[in-house]
């Protein structure tokens, strides 16, 4: 087998970039090759490749003298004095032996920011290696049970199911989607049990990982001695500061819902585009669902094929371009503290100026506001462009809230009915102003991206049109404009997803020239980075400092102490009180 300098970088680099574009049919290469690239795509997955900065940050906080590279320092702080205003407090409060021994055992600043570095790294590495081993045995296994050596035939040889299941685990969970036979995964295309695992895979690998490691640091806290808890909630409250793999609890489920409504979305069109088409009219209705799920779940991210997607509809093939190119990951940069900031100076501003005013004033200010933002409302212009009139429509109804919980802040509570329900209309407004607020983040960001990212996009295509012109269709017509958009795309969202060219087991990119595929390398390298500045620019600063964390643990640990205490004197008295009641009546 020939192989071009160009087409040797293709590929090492599609592996790096984790995408799973070819230029030369993978299945073919030897097995030391194979194994190589295997390596390289492990490094470079989403999750050990975010390990090298945990180390670094591990090692500046190995002692207080270190360079540090977050500002996790309290400049009052003094780390060789880390203990005295502890004992002292401790000392006012005349807390007992135990509280005490408690206390001293929690770690000084510099040694929690380190453990947490260090915890984030082997629970990383564990919930990777779990899901590697389960995946490697599930899969393994299966092929092993149920397909015999010559329903494993690649080429003349037969591969073995264990170094099948190897190749899919390995590229399945980094986003690969590569295959050690040359068809992909079309001859499992009847086998739900293996369809389904490869599926949780690929998920377990992009859109459930940061839900499954956010889950691992609350059981691993729940199981954690007390004197450790305090590290998993450094690493709870830091999130993706620590890690660009813990999102917030909020973004964790901006994140799920985002990706299950895109897929659901996937699943849909393809059933009512493609349900009888004739590349999948010899399969069940069952084994038509699952060929549509099992498709959609890749074209977000792994790139697996099937069955040959080429010929479904246009307009599946347009959803399926939809998918690769939106990432749920960009939804999760959503900067809360702002809003927060914002909550509860508005509740620390209506408490004060209801003291300063009466309700009458408050009533005749929020009416004459309200007649104000009907008047702007009525007055907006109705050839005003979509996009501006979104903003309006959300800036109204963002002063509109405001001001109902303005109202709310307002209001003295006397009963407790009327505060529980009070606590209630509050909590909806609060989700209301988020929403609104999300939605106004989200048109920003987007409108930005588009801008500063999609241009170059055009460009590319644009320029690989050019290079390709005097081939492409009606010349070649299996070399069209909706075959480079969707290749650029797929290379764009490091999906590996192609519309390939007949009689060709790699991807489309294959028949290009040598400065097209420079070109879509240089694509997969974009996709591969992006959100990448904004990502370190949140890791710049940690938001809870580990000396806070500490200091809140300790006022946890005495409040409960002073309520257990609380609890005995009121049940002594209690006991007291009945002896005399007792002693009275004798």
């Amino acid at each position: 087998m020939t192989v071009q300098y160009v087409d040797a970088w293709f590929v090492t680099s599609t592996c790096i970039f984790s995408c799973g574009l070819t230029t030369m049919d993978f299945a073919k290469l030897s097995r030391a090759t194979q194994i190589i690239l295997m390596g390289f795509t492990f490094v470079s997955g989403i999750t050990i490749s975010t390990l090298p900065a945990l180390v670094i940050k591990t090692q500046t906080h190995k002692s207080p003298q270190g360079t540090t590279v977050d500002d996790d320092h309290d400049e009052t702080h003094d780390e060789n004095n880390e203990e005295l205003p502890i004992s002292n407090f401790r000392e006012q409060r005349n807390l007992p032996e135990h509280v005490r021994a408690q206390l001293a055992s929690l770690p000084t600043p510099a040694k929690l920011r380190y453990r947490a570095y260090i915890m984030c790294i082997l629970l990383i590495l564990g919930t990777c290696f779990t899901i590697y081993t389960s995946a490697y045995f599930a899969i393994g296994g299966r092929i092993h049970r149920r397909y015999k050596p010559e329903d494993l035939l690649q080429g003349n040889t037969s591969v073995n199911p264990w170094y099948v299941s190897f190749i899919v685990t390995v590229t399945g969970f980094n986003q690969n989607g590569l295959s050690p036979f040359s068809d992909g995964l079309s001859r499992f295309v009847n086998d739900v049990y293996l369809n389904v695992f490869v599926m949780l895979l690929v998920m377990s690998g992009t859109s459930f990982f940061p839900v499954i490691l956010r889950h691992v640091v609350f059981l691993s806290r729940i199981l954690a001695p007390w004197r450790h808890k305090v590290i998993f909630d450094y690493i709870l409250l830091n999130n993706h500061r620590l890690s660009t793999l813990l999102f917030p609890t909020l973004q964790t489920r901006i994140y799920l819902l985002i990706t299950t409504i895109l897929y659901i979305l996937g699943v849909t069109i393809s059933l009512i585009l493609d349900f009888h088409s004739k590349v999948v009219a010899q399969y069940t209705p069952g084994e038509r669902f699952l060929i549509f799920l099992f498709q959609t779940i890749n074209t977000r991210f792994a790139g697996f094929q099937t069955v040959d997607i080429s010929s479904f509809a246009i307009a599946t093939l347009l959803v399926y371009l939809l998918l690769m190119a939106t990432k749920p990951q960009m939804l999760c940069g959503l900067d809360e503290l702002p809003f927060e900031i914002y909550w509860l100076t508005l509740e620390a501003q209506e408490e004060g100026n209801t003291e300063a005013k009466s309700d009458q004033n408050f009533a005749r200010r929020l009416s004459s506001t309200d007649n104000r933002r009907l008047s702007i409302a009525a007055g907006i212009s109705t050839d005003t462009l979509p996009l501006k009139t979104m903003k309006q429509f959300l800036r109204r109804h963002s002063l509109s809230t405001k001001n109902l919980a303005r109202k709310e802040f307002s209001q003295h509570i006397i009963d407790s009915k009327s505060s529980h329900k009070r606590s209630k209309r509050l909590a909806v407004l609060r989700i209301r102003l988020f929403f609104i607020h999300f939605l106004r983040s989200l048109i920003k960001h987007s409108v930005s991206f588009f801008i500063l990212t999609r241009t170059w996009l055009f460009v590319f295509i644009f320029l690989i049109c050019a290079i390709e012109y005097r081939r492409m269709a009606p010349v070649d017509p299996n070399i069209t404009l909706l075959k480079i958009i969707f290749e650029i795309i797929s290379a764009f969202g490091t999906v590996g997803l192609t519309l390939g060219y007949p009689n060709v087991a790699s991807s489309f990119g294959t028949v290009l020239s040598p400065a097209s595929k420079v070109i879509l390398g240089i694509t997969m390298l974009m996709g591969r980075h992006r959100g990448l500045l904004a990502s370190m620019k949140d890791q710049e600063v940690i938001e809870y400092s580990a000396v806070n964390v500490l200091a809140r643990r300790r006022e946890e640990l005495i409040l409960q102490f002073d309520r257990s205490r609380e609890a005995r004197e009121s049940i002594v008295q209690g006991l007291d009180s009945s002896s005399d009641i007792v002693i009275e009546r004798f």
